[in-house]
C-alpha cells in the first residue's frame, strides 16, 4: 500500500515535526501503521529520535544541522519510499496469566457491582480476547493494550494510588495494561501476574513490546504461588 498520500505532517515544536493520517483508513490498525513507519524511519541517519504512538509520530531532528524547511522536503521524500504491508499474522502472541481475586485485584469488588456483572464474568471478559500493544507509554515497559471489551470500559480512578505492586493488572477506558514495576497508577486493578515482566539481562529487557499481541490467562492462587516457588 503506497501510503505517500496519507499523512500530513505538521510543526509541534522547534525542532519536532508531527506525522498523523489525513483520515483514518487502516481504523484498528493504525497503531501498528505508525510502528511500521517509525521502524522505516529510523534508518535514516538524519533524525535524532523517532517516537510512535497510537495515532501520530513525532520526528525530532538537529536544527542546527539541518533547516525547517529541508527536514519537512526530507520527511516527505522518506514517506513516498516507505510502504506499509499488514504483518498482523506475523506478530508475537505472549500468554500473560493472571490471579483475578481481591487479594490482587484492588478494584474487583467494586466494579462487579457497578458493571452489574460477576467476578467469573469480569474474568471471562478480560481474558476472551487477543490484546494489541497500542503503544508503549506513560512509564519504561507500560504497554498500552487494546481494545477492551465495551462491558468493561470504565474510568479511571478518581484518586490514582502511589505504590502499585509490580505486575498489577488494570483497565482504564478501552484498555488494559500492566504495571511493570509497580509504582503510581490511577487504573481500576482486577488482579497480579506473577511472571516478571523486566530482565536486566536481555538486550531487550522487557518481555511485552511494540508488534506483540497479549492474551490474559487466568489461573488460581496455587498456580500463582507456583511461579515464585
Amino acid at each position: 500500500m503506497k501510503s505517500a498520500d496519507l499523512f500530513s505532517v505538521s510543526d509541534f515544536s522547534e525542532n519536532i515535526f508531527l506525522i498523523k493520517l489525513e483520515k483514518d483508513s487502516l481504523h484498528s490498525r493504525n497503531s501498528l501503521f505508525f510502528l511500521s513507519l517509525s521502524k522505516f524511519l529510523r534508518t535514516k541517519s538524519v533524525w535524532q529520535e523517532v517516537i510512535s504512538a497510537e495515532e501520530s509520530i513525532a520526528i525530532k531532528y538537529d536544527s542546527l544541522q539541518v533547516s525547517c524547511t529541508r527536514a519537512k522536503d526530507l520527511i516527505l521524500i522518506d514517506i513516498k519510499e516507505f510502504e506499509y504491508q499488514d504483518k498482523y499474522n506475523e506478530e508475537v502472541l505472549i500468554h500473560v496469566p493472571v490471579y483475578y481475586s481481591e487479594e490482587f485485584g484492588l478494584d474487583i469488588e467494586e466494579l462487579t457491582t457497578n458493571l452489574s456483572i460477576s467476578r467469573q464474568e469480569l474474568v471471562d471478559l478480560h481474558s476472551s480476547i487477543d490484546y494489541e500493544v497500542k503503544m508503549i507509554g506513560f512509564n519504561p515497559g507500560f504497554a498500552y493494550l487494546g481494545d477492551l471489551p465495551e462491558k468493561l470500559r470504565v474510568s479511571r480512578l478518581s484518586k490514582p494510588r502511589i505504590n502499585l505492586l509490580p505486575g498489577s493488572v488494570g483497565i482504564a477506558g478501552n484498555r488494559t495494561g500492566i504495571y511493570p514495576f509497580g509504582g503510581p497508577g490511577g487504573w481500576n486493578i482486577i488482579g497480579r501476574t506473577p511472571i516478571g515482566l523486566f530482565d536486566k539481562n536481555k538486550e531487550n529487557p522487557f518481555l511485552i513490546n511494540s508488534g506483540m499481541r497479549v492474551k490474559f490467562e487466568s489461573i488460581n492462587k496455587k498456580q500463582y504461588e507456583s511461579f515464585n516457588s
